[in-house]
Formats: structure tokens, sequence, C-alpha cells
């Protein structure tokens, strides 16, 4: 059976409603995209504010942008943390269209590989969306799922930069 037969478990974010899919999708990780790691601090839960203001950066050169969380962040025992640091952040939560399917119950899908396997699952739930990247600090976890050539990869210590938010925007700029 493959990735796309597969039934995999929903998951919903509270704030977010169904709404028709119009214009490009950035599958977005929040560990090591939105809080940078530097190696002399220890580990946050906030987001770190140059990352956001990336973030920013993207969704105002692409304002039809909607998001897709692919980040753990995603999952039940995160997600009012995840709300909460969204909107201190000033991020508003129509930008949130939806989330990644979880895998963590499916055997068949390593561990090491889910991420690209849930990305892969919703692209394939939405064939209309023909415009996407994702932005991730885990190359492996993508295990060739998805093309690499649609993703940005960030340095855990760094998080998203402006040079790869402008990569983004060009990536998203472009007819598939």
């Amino acid at each position: 059976m493959s990735e796309g037969e597969r039934t995999f478990r929903k998951v919903a974010l509270p704030w977010m409603a169904t709404r028709a899919i119009r214009g490009p999708i950035l599958f977005l990780d929040i560990d090591g995209v939105l809080i940078a790691y530097p190696e002399d601090e220890s580990m946050s839960p906030h987001f770190t504010p140059r990352c956001v203001e990336a973030l920013k950066q993207v969704l105002r050169a692409v304002p039809e942008l909607r998001i897709v969380f692919s980040s753990t962040w995603r999952l039940p025992e995160h997600v009012a943390r995840l709300h909460e640091q969204w909107t201190a952040h000033g991020l508003p939560p129509e930008l949130t269209l939806d989330s990644t399917p979880d895998t963590r119950r499916d055997d068949s899908v390593a561990m090491r590989t889910r991420r690209g396997v849930e990305i892969r699952a919703w692209l394939e739930a939405h064939p209309e969306v023909k415009r996407w990247v994702a932005i991730d600090d885990d190359r492996e976890g993508m295990g060739g799922a998805i093309e690499e050539e649609r993703c940005v990869f960030t340095d855990l210590r760094d998080g998203l930069t402006g040079e790869q938010a402008t990569r983004v925007v060009a990536m998203l700029r472009e007819t598939p």
C-alpha cells in the first residue's frame, strides 16, 4: 500500500476553519525554523523574533499564501502552545489553513522519514495544490517522499533567515 492509499489520523487545530484552498501552500515546521537553538542557549518554547520576522517577510510578499503546519507542534499535546506563540507574535490565525496528518500510529512509516510522508499524504489529498514549499530543519525527515527542490532547509541554530525567506518567496512565485 502506498503512502497516498493509507488513511492517516487527521490532526485538527481548533482555531482553523475549513476553507477552500486558493493560492500557494507553505508547509511549516516550528523547531529549528521559527525557534532558533543556538549552541550557547537552552531550549526555548518561544518563537525567535528574527525568525518570525523572516516568516512575515514571506507573508507580506505572497499575501495569498496559506500555512499548513507540519511540525510536531500541531499535535494535541502542543497545539495550545502553538496557538499562544502564533498570536503573541502577531501572526494572524486566518493564515493557517490546515495541518498534515499524524502518522505516529502507522508502523509502516519510518520515524526518520515521517515528515515527508505526512506532507506527501496531505498533497495527495489536495491535488489542486500546485505551488508549495516546505520549510524544515530536518532534511532526513523528508526521506525522499517529497521533492527536495521544493524545500528550504534551515539550520537548527539559526532558524529561518531573511535570505532563506527571499528564496521561499522566489520558489512560491514560480509556476509549477
